[in-house]
Parts: structure tokens; sequence; C-alpha cells
């Protein structure tokens, strides 16, 4: 047996995808970096919600509140929290049960690959794919809602092809409680829902559909005004949360500013910006910085679409070095990791040569092979993009999904936040491989429905 066809045995592919979560984990635990930054902030929500009732993300005994921590952060993944907590009162649960889900999202996937595309051949190159995505097994296990949220997309996406295929209203309601879910772990998935419901109605000539998506749009409104309502309450600003404004303030403007200027330009602008408005009230400074915000685009059209575009491309590209560093060094110390781009931009390809040798073998193997990987899988979504090897609203389906979370992220796209779309772009990157040019919606409704 060649040593490539142990490879292509799935059962291998599971047990290393097992192993290597698991030792992913182990490392984290033994090491205790088992936070980022943010973490933080789910863990005070967390602990709020219990002794305060408030969805308030940081230390509610404090002097002093940050008037934007009240609605900063939704209250899906400190819910989460919550429940596991009850079980045990443990930090050790919830991570645990995080590397359970992240093995089962990877099953998910694996489940509508078959559904949609099942004359896919090369199955055993979606399960090899994940074993060189880092990010998948570092945020399973570290206090972030990454795979929470990578699992309620999926589920949705389950569920909506589920109700396509069988006609069965209980997907459709299923459908409608995940998409409500997704949207409390992270606003990013906001209208996500709308998206997913005019793919029902075009799908669907069942009578009663437009009542029922009716009925479900009252419902997605009533949930999402009591948070408008409550944050109006709190903040003096009605929105569903404030964490895309700090995304755009601090991380997509300052892009912007330095694409069509310089950092140093980007910075001065920022940073007065900021000073100018510190003594304001906060719904003050949200409206300002709002206004900023809109006349920068509206200034800059081409830089920023140019910008919005080059974040697409590097969604479906970032290889996940910094997750590594952080899930190797922890949060505390990852700051101080070099910037292979300033090494080079000081010390040239020597620097950056002396700098890898600095790390651990396996980690520098490891990691090239994650950009080989990376490389790969983007090429094959490239040319799934030129053939016909798909139902066609099904790949229109898969590329909406990932086109939605890419324009949305914009320039600062990291592997993480291709996490939760990244078993769809896997999906859609094996469709390439497929033989079946002109697939018929028969094949996809005809197979027998079974359980889940």
């Amino acid at each position: 047996m060649r040593f490539i066809d142990f490879f292509k045995k799935e059962y291998v592919l599971w047990i290393l995808l097992i192993s290597t979560q698991l030792f992913f984990f182990t490392y984290a635990q033994l090491n205790q970096h088992t936070k980022t930054a943010d973490s933080d902030e789910y863990i005070y929500q967390a602990k709020n919600l219990i002794d305060y009732g408030t969805t308030y993300s940081g230390d509610y005994t404090a002097s002093n509140l940050d008037v934007s921590l009240y609605d900063r952060r939704t209250p899906g993944y400190p819910i989460y929290l919550i429940l596991t907590k009850i079980i045990f009162h443990s930090d050790f649960l919830p991570l645990f049960f995080q590397c359970i889900l992240s093995i089962l999202n990877i099953f998910i996937g694996y489940k509508i690959l078959k559904q949609i595309s099942p004359d896919t051949k090369k199955t055993y190159l979606y399960l090899f794919f994940f074993l060189f995505f880092p990010s998948q097994f570092i945020y399973a296990t570290v206090f972030m809602s990454e795979i929470l949220f990578q699992t309620s997309i999926l589920l949705c996406l389950y569920s909506l092809l589920q109700f396509e295929k069988s006609e069965k209203f209980k997907y459709f309601y299923l459908l409608q409680l995940l998409l409500a879910i997704a949207y409390l772990i992270k606003p990013i998935a906001l209208f996500l829902w709308l998206g997913y419901s005019l793919y029902s109605i075009i799908v669907h000539n069942k009578r009663g559909i437009a009542v029922r998506q009716l009925v479900a749009a009252l419902f997605h409104v009533l949930l999402l005004g009591s948070f408008f309502l409550k944050n109006y309450h709190q903040t003096g600003i009605a929105e569903y949360s404030g964490i895309g404004r700090k995304l755009m303030i601090n991380y997509n403007m300052p892009a912007l500013l330095t694409f069509y200027e310089n950092e140093t330009y980007a910075k001065n602008k920022i940073d007065s910006l900021q000073y100018n408005l510190k003594n304001e009230s906060y719904a003050s400074q949200c409206a300002n910085i709002d206004l900023f915000l809109r006349q920068e685009v509206s200034e800059h059209p081409i830089h920023f679409l140019l910008l919005q575009g080059y974040g697409s491309i590097k969604l479906l590209t970032e290889t996940g070095r910094w997750d590594l560093e952080l899930w190797r060094v922890g949060y505390e110390n990852v700051e101080k990791a070099p910037s292979f781009k300033n090494i080079f931009s000081t010390n040239g390809i020597p620097g950056v040569f002396h700098a890898l040798n600095l790390w651990p073998v396996p980690y520098l193997i490891y990691y090239c092979l994650v950009i080989l990987v990376t490389i790969a899988l983007f090429l094959l979504f490239i040319k799934s993009l030129l053939n016909k090897s798909l139902i066609r609203r099904h790949k229109l389906l898969l590329l909406a999904t990932i086109l939605y979370f890419a324009v949305l992220t914009g320039p600062s796209a990291s592997a993480r936040f291709r996490l939760p779309i990244f078993p769809i772009l896997v999906i859609l990157a094996l469709s390439s491989f497929n033989k079946n040019e002109n697939p018929s919606y028969s094949t996809f409704s005809q197979e027998n429905e079974g359980n889940f």
C-alpha cells in the first residue's frame, strides 16, 4: 500500500482529526492558553447576566462603567458559558464541549457535502483540509464564540437544505430558531435570515410558505427590536451591537486612510477624532463616528471597494499564523511575536530565515504545510466557480454565504473570521473534482431523507 493511500481512508483521517483536537486542547490547558484579548468580556457578561441581569461585558462593580460595554457583546456565547457551568462549575467543561463541537461541526459539514454533492469521489479531502486549518482546533480551546457560531451557521445551512428536500415545515421552524441563535452569538449574522428566507421562497411553491415567512420575519423583528430598545435605554443609541463600529474605527477605517494616504495620516486622523469626542456622551460619540465613517467612505468609494475586495481575498487566504502563536505562547505574549513583514522590510530575507530558525522544527514544518494547503484550497475554490458540478442554486447558496461574511468582514479579515464558513468553503472547493457537469434536481430530491 502506498503511503498516500493510508490517508485516503476516512476513518484514519477522523482519528487524526480527533487526535489533533485533543493535542491542541491538552497543550492549551497545560499552559493555560485559554483566553484571547476579548475573552474577559464574554466571561464578565456571563457573570453579570447571573448576578445582575445585565448584558454589561465588563466589571459591573467598578466605580466608572464603560457605557460601550452594554452593547458590545451579544449574549449568545455567555449564555452557553452559563449553561455549561451549571452542570459543572469549572472552566474546563465549556472548553471541552467546544472541542466536541469542533469535531461535530466537521461532521455536519461532511453531511452537507454528501447531501448536495453525492457524486463527489474525493470526500477524504474534505477531512484532510481541516487537518491544516489550525484555527479550527485553536478556537475550540479558548473562551471565544467562534466554534459555537460555526455550529449555528452549519446547522442553519443543513436545516435549509433539509427543508428544501423534504418540504417539512419542522425544518423551516428549526431554521428560524437557528438563525436567531446565530445572530445572538455574533452580530455579523444579523441579516443572514433575510437571504436564507429569500432562498426558501424561491425554491418552494408550497402553499403557506409566504404566510410562514411573514410570521418568521415578525419573530425576528420583535426579537431584534427588544435589543434595540434595551440598548437605547442603556446607552442612548438604538442599535443591536456596537462591535461593528469598533471594528470599523479601529481596523477597517485606519486601513482605508492608510491606503489612500499613509499610516501616519491615518493614526493622526483617528486619534484626533477620538480626542475631540472624549468628553461627549456615548450616543454623541457614536453619532459623530458614524458620520465620519460615512463621509470617508463616500469621499473615497473606489479605495473602499478595492479594500473590501482585498479583504475578501485575505479572508480566503489567511494562514492563521497569529492564531498558532496565540495557542503556542498565549495572548499575553502574542503581541510580542515579530511580524514577518516588518522583519523583511528591515533585514530582508536573511532576517526572515533567522526568525523562522527560532521556531521549534515540528511547528515550522506544520506551518509550512498550512501555507501550502491554504493556497491549494484557494485555487480549488476558484476552479469550482468555473465548472457546473453542483446544482446551480446550491452553488449560489454556498457562494453567497461565503461572500456575505467576506464582504462584511472587510480588510480586517483573518483566519479566525474564516472559521464559521470554512466547511462551506471546502465543500465548494471539492465540487471542482466532480465529473457530473449537469446535476439535476432529482439527484438531490430523490435521496432518502435519512436522520441526522
